[in-house]
Formats: C-alpha cells, structure tokens, sequence
C-alpha cells in the first residue's frame, strides 16, 4: 500500500510540473532588474535582452554569501554600485599607488575607459590624493594635465595627510605624477601614497581630504558616464523586442493595415475585408461592407482606432431629395459612431432636429437651427450641432417646425442632417459663405473599429512587438484586447501620455487602444488586467496594490502533498 501511495505521489508531482513553473515569478523588465540589493538601471542588464553592447552586459557574481553585480572593461571586472543619475552609473573604482610594494595586486588594477562609450566626467567626479609632501598632478596623456593638488607636508601632525581637487572636462584615463614639493628626508622618499578619482557626491567634504579617504583606501565610488553616440542612431538602451514589422497594403489613395486587409488576402475576420474596386479608368477605390452596405473608405487610422467612410446624408423639406433619417446598422459589428472624432450636424434654419436610437427608441440628443428670418435666410451653413454619446449603432434623425414659434418664422429652410467628422464640420462653419445642400449626397464620418483609451504604459523591453512599415510607431499586447501603442514623434491628443525615464526608448508618447468585440465596445474604464481606473486623472494606471499571494494551482499542489503525505505516515 506504501509503495502504491509513493508511486502515485511522484506522478503527481509530475503532473502538476507544468503547474509549478508556470506559478514562479516572472522574469523582471529591464531596468528593473536586480542582483543582490542593486537594481540594474537601463541600458545595463543581466539578460542579453536588456542590452545591446557587451559594454553594459551586467554579469551577478556570488561573493561570499552576497551577490553582485560586475561590468567588464577592458578586461577589469568593476562592481556595479547602482546609478544616481540619468546616462551614469556609480562603479567601485580601484585606487593608483605609488610607493606602495605591500598593495602591488590593488596598485596594477587601472581603468582605462579608451575604447569604451564610457568616460569619467568632471561634473561628477573630483580627484584625491593621499601622501604628504608632493605636488600630485594627473594627465590625460603624458602631456596634457588637467588636475592636481599640493600634499600636505610630512610630520604636520594631520591624522591623515593629503591633498583633494576639483577636475575639469572629461577624460578616459589617466596618469599621475608625484613631485616632491618639501625637503624631506630618506625615509619619506618612500613614503607610501594614493591618488584615486572619486564620486563627489558620495564624500563629505573635509581638510585635508574627504572623509573615508585614506591610505587604506582600495577602492571608491566613482560616477562612469556614457557617450549615446557611441551606439548608434539606436542608442544604447535595446528596442522593445523581438520586433515585427507591418506592411501597407493600399487600395486607391488609402493605405491599410491591422487589422484590416484587401479580400483578396485571406484573413479570419470578415469585418475587416477591404473590397477594393477597380472603375472603367482603371483606378481603384476601397470599400467596406458592413451589413450588406457597401460604405467607400476615404480613411484609415491605427493609431485613433477608426476608419472613415462615406455616410449617406438625411434630407428633409427638400424638393429634390428626401428619405426617412434612418442611418447605417452597426448593431452586431465591431464597429461604432466615434464619440470623439465625429458630430451632429443639421444644416438649415428653422428646423428642430432631433435624434433617437434605433434601437433602444431613446432620445440621444437635439438641437434648434437659427430662424430663417435672420438675414432673411433661406438655408444656414452653421445650421446646429452636438456631441454623441459612447457606443452608438444606430439612429434615426428628424427635421421638424418648432413646437413653441411664436418668434419664429413658419418658414422652413431645406436642410440635412447626419453625424460628420468634426474636423469637416469646423472648416465648414469658420467659412462666412452658404452652401446648397442639394448638392450633397455623402458625408465623411468616423467608425471606431477600436477603442483608444488614456493609459500609462510604455513598450517593455524583452517582450514581443509590432511596428509600422515605417517604424513610427509601435505596440505591444497587454492582454488579448488590449494594446499599448506608442508613438516617436508626437501624441494623440486627449488620449497619449508621454512615458519619461530611461526605460522609455524612444517611443514615448503612449495610449491604450482596446480591440472592440461584436457588439460589445471598449469604454474608457475597461482597463487591461493589472491596471485600474484612476477616475480623477480619466485614466487607465498600473495597479500597484495586486496581490502577491501564491495563486491558486500552488496551493492545490501544497494540499494534495500534505494529504498523501499524512495518508502514508497512517
């Protein structure tokens, strides 16, 4: 019965395996990697693909019984002691000795930074020597002297004598040269001394040197800067990655891309099948059918999630041209009036137009055109307008005298009346001059096929993404309807926030953009997994108060072992 017990233990052991693996933690970003208590600041990383030069490859050593970070230059390993500032990072830096027979391995330990992006900086770092008695200057190269300062005398009584200097520009490696500046006698000609390069920041400034410096001293933080430059146009931080591009497809003057493809490419979702018509001149002109219409497609936008379309136009009180105000069907389909990029607008004067939703026969909205007897007008190119709520399908539009018009005329202008894009209708209205609406027969209007939301997120090094053929912008997955995209050279207004930070590339203008379902659209609250609605700043934020509790599957396991465990102690 034991043997029985123990078999079906270690199977099931085996079994939840996959289980197991799939609990432990994930692997942390770039930038936020860590090695004992350091966190590893971007473009360093542990992992290959946390950066692109072998320079900031970031190499965790056990020492004793503590781990640490190591970069490799030039054949010195130097520990890694964290960063205090954008594009540097805080080493520990062996010290120079001269004199010094008993600190022979310390005293060969040199950084030379030639060859390297990096180099030491001035605006960082200041220079220090212990010893007593010489004039200690230290070179760029043999000729050019860029720093020094004079020792105390020997015998001064100081506890520690020495001397300590500010240094100008920037440099890759030095030499320093010790003259003697006193009398002194045989013994001191062999006096044992240091000179070192150290971060300012991380001594308090005392007489005759910095406090922590001395000839016991082997090693100091020092601040390494890095020239980007030196990395290409790139730079030095990797890219988001592996990347994949997304190629152009066009049909007329209108370029497509995900998810939208021309129908003689096969494709899974029929929604998103560009018919592209070619006329007797042999030019072609794209369309989409969306319920059995044929809509022509003067637009498409990744970014804001939409496509433009011609959208016919409602007529009412006009001799040549009228219909009943029902508009496109969109129930049932991915696609919804955009809110945010079109409008309500009816043109004429003296109408009340009115809008109802077709489906549900609710009032979306209305509003009042001028009176025709002003200017003794007989149409009104302003007309009246208003917004949309989120997540319209349908509607249906009407024109219809004034219920109280006492002031008004009974006059009744010509007018039409349709949702348009907002853009259209501001450049339309600025203008002072009428138009006829009888010669009008479509309108452009927007159709989110997603939903662009407010969200902080950047593109994650190390994981999967996709960019435009033009690499001007790109996204990442943040769950199965959810996207992150980020853009290089500007925002999309009302809905990017600008990512600042070294962990943010190049690509730092970044929105949400939730991939809508078959009647069922993304609000501005559907926030992806991990993140939640900040409903002062109208946006979509990490969530920094998830549990961390073991999930559940760990459990599960810890139980049926703890079980089969006491089952064969009995």
């Amino acid at each position: 019965m034991g043997f029985h017990l123990w078999f079906y233990f270690i199977l099931l052991i085996f079994l939840f395996c996959p289980t197991v693996q799939a609990a432990e933690p994930q692997q942390a970003n770039c930038g936020e990697e860590v090695c004992g208590n350091i966190t590893i600041p971007s473009p360093f990383g542990i992992r290959s693909t946390c950066y692109t030069l072998p320079f900031f490859r970031v190499t965790c050593k056990q020492i004793h019984n503590q781990k640490k970070p190591f970069i490799r230059i030039n054949g010195l390993d130097l520990e890694v002691l964290g960063s205090l500032f954008g594009d540097t990072i805080l080493i520990k830096n062996p010290v120079t000795y001269v004199n010094c027979d008993h600190k022979k391995e310390v005293a060969s330990a040199t950084v030379n930074l030639t060859g390297t992006p990096f180099f030491f900086s001035s605006d960082y770092n200041n220079f220090a020597s212990v010893g007593c008695g010489n004039l200690v200057t230290i070179f760029r190269n043999e000729a050019d002297a860029f720093g020094g300062c004079v020792q105390t005398i020997c015998g001064d009584g100081a506890s520690e004598s020495g001397c300590s200097n500010k240094i100008s520009g920037t440099f890759t490696s030095t030499i320093v040269n010790m003259t003697a500046m006193y009398p002194i006698g045989k013994d001191d000609r062999k006096r044992c001394s240091s000179a070192v390069i150290f971060s300012r920041l991380y001594f308090r400034e005392a007489y005759p040197l910095p406090i922590g410096i001395n000839i016991e001293t082997t090693h100091v933080p020092t601040t390494l800067s890095w020239n980007s430059s030196y990395c290409g146009d790139a730079g030095c931080a990797p890219r988001p990655g592996p990347m994949s591009f997304i190629g152009e497809k066009s049909c007329g003057n209108v370029s497509f891309q995900y998810p939208f493809e021309i129908i003689d490419q096969e494709y899974p979702n029929g929604w998103f099948k560009v018919i592209c018509k070619k006329n007797s001149n042999g030019r072609t002109t794209p369309f989409l059918n969306i319920n059995g219409v044929n809509l022509r497609i003067l637009d498409f936008s990744f970014l804001y999630g939409n496509v433009v379309v011609n959208h016919s136009i409602t007529y009412f009180n006009c001799r040549k041209k009228s219909n009943n105000g029902m508009s496109l069907n969109l129930t049932g389909t991915p696609f919804y009036y955009s809110d945010f990029d079109n409008i309500f607008w009816s043109s004429g004067c003296g109408n009340l137009a009115t809008v109802f939703d077709s489906e549900t026969g609710n009032l979306v909205g209305g509003c009042l055109q001028p009176s025709c007897r002003i200017s003794n007008e007989t149409s009104s190119v302003t007309g009246c307008s208003f917004n949309i709520p989120h997540g319209l399908t349908s509607f249906s539009a009407n024109l219809s005298g004034r219920v109280d018009s006492s002031n008004y005329s009974r006059k009744r202008s010509c007018g039409f009346a349709s949702l348009v894009k907002s853009d259209l209708y501001f450049d339309l209205t600025l203008e002072s001059n009428d138009f006829d609406v009888n010669n009008w027969t479509y309108v452009p209007t927007s159709l989110q096929w997603s939903t662009p939301m407010p969200g902080s997120c950047h593109l994650r090094q190390g994981l999967n993404t996709t960019c435009s053929s033009d690499s001007v912008y790109c996204w990442q997955s943040l769950s199965s309807t959810h996207l992150c995209v980020c853009n290089k050279d500007f925002g999309i207004g009302g809905f990017s926030t600008f990512c600042e930070g070294e962990n943010c590339g190049i690509y730092n203008w970044c929105h949400i953009l939730c991939l809508n379902a078959p009647g069922n659209y993304c609000s501005s609250r559907d926030c992806p997994p991990e993140y939640k609605y900040n409903s002062t700043g109208g946006m979509c934020e990490p969530d920094e108060n998830i549990s961390q509790a073991p999930p559940k599957e760990t459990r599960n396991l810890t139980i049926i072992i703890h079980f089969l465990f006491d089952k064969w102690k009995h």
